[in-house]
C-alpha cells in the first residue's frame, strides 16, 4: 500500500544512497566493542564486589576504567540501531513488514534466553512472578519502575523494550527527518544531546533508583539517542556529513568517556558520551564507503560483530551461573578473578556462536516474510 510506505523519497541523487546489499563492516566490528564493555562492566562489579585481593590501586583503576562502561555500550548499541535502520532503509518498504522483520531478529532470541533464565531462577529457589513474565513477553520491563521488572529474568533484556519502541516509532521517525533540510539535521545533531545532558542534570540530587530509570531505561529518553543516529545517517545518506576520522573520535570518545567518569550521578552514565558516540558511528560508516580498511573491518571481529547480540544476551546468565557455583565467592585471589573471567568470556562466546547458528539466524529466515 502506497500510504504504508516506510520511506519517503530523498531531494538528494540516488546515487548517495547505500547500494543493495552494501555493508558496514567497521560498525559491525564495533558492535563486538560494545559487547564487550557491557561484559567487563557486569565482570568487574560482581568480580570486584566479591573483595579480590589485589592492591587498592589496582582495584580503583579497573573500576573507574569499567564499571560503567556498560552504559557507554549500551548508548552506542541504540545510536547504531538508528543508523544501521536508516541507511539500509528501501524505497517501497512497509510498516508491516519492517516491523515483522525487527521482529524476527530480536524476539526469538528474547525468549530463548528469558526461558533459560526462567530455569536457573527455578533451580536456585528464585521466583518467577506472572508480572515478570507479562512484562518479558510484551517487552514492557523498562517501561515499569521497579527493579523486580526491569530486572526480572535474563536483566539485559530491558534495552530490548527501548528497541521495541524505537522500531515502533522509526517507520515514522524516518520520513519526517529525511524531509528536513541539511542545515535543520545538523541543529538536531547539536541540540539533541543537550536534551540528554539537561534530563540527566535535573536528576542530580535524585534518589538514585529514580534518577537510573528516569534517564538511563526509560524507552522514551532512551529514544533520543536512537533518534541522533538516524538524523546522521540521512546526512551521511546525504553525503552531507561533515566530522573527524574514526581515529580521531574514538580518542575524543576515550577522552570525554574519562572525565564523565568524575561528573555527578546520572550524568556520568551517558549523558556526556552521546555526541562522541555518534561521531565514532559517522566516521566508521564514512570510512567503510569510502573502501577504507580499518582495525575493526578485520573479518574476525566482523564475524564477533555478528554474534555480539546473542553475546549480550547471554554472558550475564553466563555469570550468574558462575556465581550460583561458587566460582565468584568471597574472597576471590587475582589469579582466580583472572580464570573465573577467561572461563565466563569462553561459556558465553560458545553460547553466543551456538545461539547465533541454532536460533538467531534460522528463526529471523524463517519469521521476517518476504521483503516488500
Amino acid at each position: 500500500m502506497v500510504s504504508d510506505a516506510l520511506v519517503a523519497p530523498l531531494t538528494r541523487q540516488s546515487s548517495l544512497l547505500p547500494m543493495p546489499g552494501s555493508r558496514l563492516p567497521s560498525l559491525t566490528g564495533l558492535r563486538w566493542a560494545a559487547a564487550m564493555l557491557v561484559f567487563a562492566e557486569h565482570v568487574v562489579n560482581r568480580v570486584l564486589a566479591a573483595d579480590v585481593r589485589v592492591p587498592d590501586p589496582v582495584a580503583g583503576a579497573a573500576w573507574a576504567l569499567f564499571s560503567h562502561a556498560g552504559a557507554l555500550g549500551v548508548s552506542f548499541f541504540f545510536a547504531l540501531s538508528g543508523f544501521v535502520l536508516a541507511y539500509s532503509a528501501r524505497h517501497g518498504d512497509t510498516r508491516r513488514a519492517f516491523w515483522r522483520r525487527r521482529w524476527a531478529k530480536i524476539y526469538p532470541l528474547h525468549v530463548v534466553t528469558a526461558l533459560l533464565a526462567a530455569a536457573l531462577l527455578l533451580t536456585t529457589a528464585g521466583t518467577v512472578t506472572p508480572w515478570q513474565v507479562l512484562a518479558n513477553v510484551t517487552l514492557t520491563q523498562a517501561w515499569i519502575p521497579d527493579p523486580a521488572i526491569y530486572t526480572s529474568l535474563n536483566p539485559v533484556s530491558w534495552s530490548l523494550s527501548c528497541e521495541a519502541l524505537f522500531y515502533l516509532c522509526f517507520p515514522f521517525l524516518l520520513p519526517a527527518l529525511r524531509h528536513m533540510s541539511t542545515i535543520w539535521l545538523r541543529s538536531l545533531i547539536l541540540a539533541l544531546p543537550v536534551v540528554v545532558l539537561a534530563i540527566n542534570v535535573a536528576l542530580i540530587g535524585a534518589d538514585h533508583e529514580v534518577a537510573k530509570w528516569t534517564a538511563y531505561l526509560l524507552p522514551a529518553a532512551r529514544l533520543v539517542g536512537f533518534t541522533l543516529g538516524v538524523v546522521v545517517a540521512v546526512l551521511v545518506t546525504r553525503g552531507e556529513w561533515r566530522g573527524p576520522g574514526l581515529g580521531w573520535s574514538l580518542i575524543l570518545l576515550a577522552v570525554v568517556y574519562a572525565a564523565a567518569a568524575e561528573t555527578p550521578y546520572p550524568v556520568h552514565l551517558h549523558a556526556l558520551t552521546l555526541g562522541p558516540v555518534v561521531l565514532v558511528i559517522a566516521a566508521a560508516a564514512t570510512a567503510d564507503r569510502s573502501g577504507v580498511r580499518t582495525l575493526w573491518s578485520r573479518p574476525a571481529l566482523v564475524y564477533m560483530g555478528e554474534v555480539s547480540f546473542a553475546f549480550y544476551m547471554i554472558h550475564y546468565l553466563v555469570l550468574l551461573v558462575a556465581d550460583q557455583l561458587g566460582m565468584i565467592a568471597s574472597p576471590v585471589g587475582p589469579l582466580r578473578a583472572v580464570a573465573v573471567t577467561a572461563v565466563v568470556f569462553a561459556t558465553s562466546l560458545a553460547g553466543a556462536v551456538a545461539l547465533h547458528h541454532g536460533v538467531e539466524n534460522p528463526a529471523y529466515r524463517r519469521l521476517k516474510g518476504q521483503r516488500t
